[in-house]
């Protein structure tokens, strides 16, 4: 992702467990699925961040048995996750206007900044 948008991945993740708790592959697809294909995330960039917000206490982690040998971890979105995904979101509306106002050729008002 954009290193002027280092947030985004973490929205978009908080934004994927909101509904329901899910696996780390579940996560991808429904970015991919949400976004129509225009915004991906790697493995190598979504079980990093995974194991920061679990350590941050934005969401917890448990491995679980789905009829499989193999256990998957599921993640949770914890009530900090909710805060912090609204939080986000609300910083991102401002974000997002900004660019609009600024590739419009707009003047950005001053209650934007």
């Amino acid at each position: 992702m954009d290193p002027l948008m280092p947030s985004l991945p973490t929205l978009l993740v908080l934004r994927a467990l909101e509904q329901d708790p899910a696996h780390g592959y579940r996560i991808v697809r429904w970015i991919d699925e949400q976004s129509a294909g225009v915004l991906t995330m790697k493995e190598g960039t979504l079980y990093p961040l995974l194991h920061l917000l679990e350590r941050k206490g934005l969401m917890t982690g448990n491995w679980q048995k789905n009829g499989t040998e193999r256990a998957t971890r599921i993640y949770t979105l914890t009530n900090a996750g909710r805060h912090h995904l609204n939080q986000e979101r609300q910083d991102w509306g401002r974000r997002a206007e900004i660019v609009r106002t600024v590739l419009s050729g707009e003047e950005v008002a001053n209650g934007l900044v």
